[in-house]
């Protein structure tokens, strides 16, 4: 593996990049070569802070830039675009989640890294956190039994109306933005559902509230999986993974931070109490931008490539259809 500084440039002064990503680059050991924004304030802001050398007047301009890689936090509907448009200058790629807006559109963005050389990875930044080595062995020494049942919330109030979440033209609502990240956990869990059932609440042209009943046939026996996802709800974030010996409840499971250290609980546990079980804090953003920059220089594939990125799609676009007919739908 190369043990050259992987050379970032971001698309976009998103307030996603500047907060979290920029940083986690910077600490990862990688260099900010520019930022391309198309609102020049913001981006002048950005470069200054982290003293980026170059602050590009286009998109375009930055894929001409002399860099390895580019960070995409682009409203949905423009990560399809400008990730073929960085394969195709040959710079690897992170986006932000979700990859694209339907499976085909993963796929053809999968296929255009492929055929151009370069990584392309989905920025689900939370599969990179160690807490997760915790949940994933608790299941795999069989601590929960057999699981049989998944439970999952994440909902927040989004109260600007102006946000771009609530813009159907750039792909927002509930269902892409948080929902994706439960569809994700429920996968990595329990494998790839056999079909899916939705309830939507529209606003704007958007989900702006739902919830999605998944059916899984793992080889231990049948899963299911209830999900909520809402920008009209109390905040809440949790999960609970039931199985056949014990429950597992996980706090906060998708944006644990820095020095966030949030215990797990196991339910019953030996003896009939509960456990409470220590997780690591971590960047996970951090986390993810090292494997990342690991994987272009030859090292082990990253659990958020384009071939995942399908595969939740896939469940997104069923669930999608399933807001429309009111049945089950196969993804």
């Amino acid at each position: 593996m190369t043990t050259a500084p992987l050379r970032w440039g971001v698309l976009g002064a998103a307030d996603i990049a500047n907060k979290a990503v920029i940083p986690a680059i910077l600490a990862a050991g990688g260099e900010m070569v520019a930022v391309a924004s198309r609102d020049p304030e913001r981006g002048g802001e950005m470069v200054a802070k982290f003293g980026i050398p170059q602050l590009c007047p286009s998109y375009e301009a930055l894929l001409e830039t002399d860099l390895d890689a580019v960070y995409i936090p682009l409203p949905n509907s423009l990560h399809r675009p400008w990730t073929l448009r960085a394969a195709a200058a040959g710079k690897h790629v992170l986006c932000e989640k979700p990859l694209a807006l339907n499976a085909a559109e993963a796929k053809e963005m999968g296929e255009a890294a492929a055929s151009h050389g370069v990584v392309l990875a989905e920025a689900v930044m939370y599969r990179y956190h160690p807490r997760w080595r915790v949940i994933r062995g608790l299941i795999g020494d069989g601590s929960l039994g057999s699981l049989r049942h998944i439970q999952g919330t994440f909902t927040f109030p989004l109260r600007s109306e102006s946000d771009i979440r609530w813009d159907p033209a750039l792909g927002g609502g509930a269902l892409y933005d948080i929902g994706s990240y439960l569809v994700n956990a429920s996968r990595w869990l329990a494998g790839e559902p056999t079909r899916v059932l939705t309830r939507a609440q529209l606003r704007h042209g958007v989900v702006s509230d739902g919830s999605m009943l998944l059916e899984f046939n793992s080889p231990e026996g049948p899963v299911s999986a209830e999900l909520a996802y809402s920008f009209e709800s109390a905040e809440n974030q949790r999960m609970e993974l039931i199985g056949t010996e014990s429950s597992l409840t996980i706090p906060k499971p998708f944006t644990a931070w820095h020095e966030e250290s949030i215990p797990l609980w196991l339910s019953p546990a030996p003896g009939g109490t509960s456990r409470r079980i220590a997780t690591p804090a971590a960047d996970p953003y951090q986390e993810m931008v090292s494997a990342f920059a690991d994987r272009v220089g030859g090292g082990a594939l990253l659990p958020t490539e384009a071939g995942d990125a399908e595969l939740g799609l896939r469940v997104l676009d069923a669930g999608h259809r399933s807001h429309v007919s009111g049945e089950w739908e196969i993804p």
